[in-house]
């Protein structure tokens, strides 16, 4: 895993010095400030006086680690939907095209369904984004810490036992820690990836939330150039894929050192090279919940400013997943029976400025 994690130099009650002298948690890092550590390390023990010294120093590590993996969204103005793709595509595959002004073709099949083939001028303001998708860990803490179970199924073979969790002593749980300790934390409803971001919003006294839709495609697309895949390059390139060079006539195959996305679920956050923005995972086929209501004609009224998506609805809107492309929207009702590890989420930070102060 790719993450900042952090330094441990001062993760220990006996030198605790480098925080608050009356805390027995401590911190330190390259790129959050000294304040914003103690203002987590206050709220901690604000908020859960009685947990154990663990218990708090996982969520403050949590806490740092979040700040420190936030990638700066310089804000602007960009052409949000589909915005098509050449009727033939000279490569031979949908994995990689490449957009020019004459192009006459929706990029997305389910583009009409959606309401994405509605392009329409959105301005955002700067925010900013989490390199990574929220680790399984990340989210074991927070649920630790508020006493809440296992955010996983409990497995009878090859079905789920349903009303039943992961007991933490147990050895499915410690199966469950080798299995998803670096992958991203699955979810069962909208409401565990909202409550999380905001959890760190109480911790850090920063308005941590989900992503808006907008917010994420501008990300996915590098500030909204017309990308179709968030990927280093703008292509997706899988292990022994293949494309056709109209200027050649040969087919190209990728080397293993061209390889940028796989066809599972990743088995470590930040395996893949990021976007240019130096962002994670944003074509990796894992769904991420946004903050948006769904609804397919919003695209038709949205503002341009910051758009935050319609005022209720029954679903929200997920965006990547399975052979998505950056401007593909995938709907979700809010509640589900069972825990998905391909539906997960990030979360940003809902102001105009950076997070992090270096330390001086």
């Amino acid at each position: 895993m790719k993450n900042k994690w952090l330094g441990f130099a001062c993760l220990l009650p006996l030198l605790s010095g480098c925080n608050d002298a009356n805390s027995s948690i401590s911190a330190s890092s390259d790129t959050v400030s000294k304040q914003q550590i103690d203002t987590i390390i206050t709220n901690i023990n604000k908020l859960y006086p009685d947990a154990s010294t663990e218990l708090k120093q996982n969520a403050l590590n949590t806490a740092v680690r979040a700040i420190e993996n936030l990638v700066f969204v310089k804000g602007g103005s960009f052409e949000m939907g589909d915005f098509g793709s050449p009727c033939e595509i000279p490569s031979v595959t949908r994995n990689r095209i490449d957009w020019s002004p004459d192009v006459k073709c929706l990029a997305s099949f389910s583009s009409v369904e959606t309401g994405a083939n509605k392009v329409h001028k959105v301005t955002l303001d700067s925010y900013s984004m989490s390199a990574y998708e929220t680790s399984f860990m990340d989210m074991e803490w927070m649920r630790q810490i508020n006493g809440l179970p296992v955010a996983d199924n409990k497995w009878d073979g090859y079905h789920i036992i349903k009303g039943e969790v992961i007991e933490r002593d147990s050895e499915d749980y410690e199966y469950l820690l080798t299995r998803r300790k670096n992958q991203s934390a699955g979810t069962k409803n909208w409401h565990q990836a909202k409550d999380y971001c905001q959890w760190l919003g109480n911790l850090t006294a920063l308005p941590f939330d989900l992503p808006t839709e907008a917010q994420w495609e501008y990300a996915a697309r590098n500030r909204g150039e017309k990308r179709y895949y968030s990927t280093n390059n703008g292509y997706l390139q899988y292990r022994n894929g293949q494309y056709f060079n109209p200027n050649t006539g040969y087919y190209i195959n990728y080397t293993d050192d061209e390889v940028n996305a796989g066809t599972g679920l990743e088995n470590n956050l930040g395996k893949w090279p990021a976007n240019p923005l130096g962002i994670y995972g944003m074509s990796n086929n894992i769904s991420e919940w946004t903050n948006d209501w769904y609804s397919p004609d919003y695209y038709q009224g949205s503002p341009e400013l910051n758009p935050q998506g319609p005022k209720s609805g029954e679903e929200k809107v997920m965006r990547d997943g399975k052979g998505s492309m950056t401007i593909d929207r995938v709907n979700k009702p809010i509640k589900r029976d069972s825990y998905y590890p391909s539906s997960s989420f990030r979360c940003s930070l809902q102001q105009k400025t950076p997070a992090t102060i270096v330390n001086p």
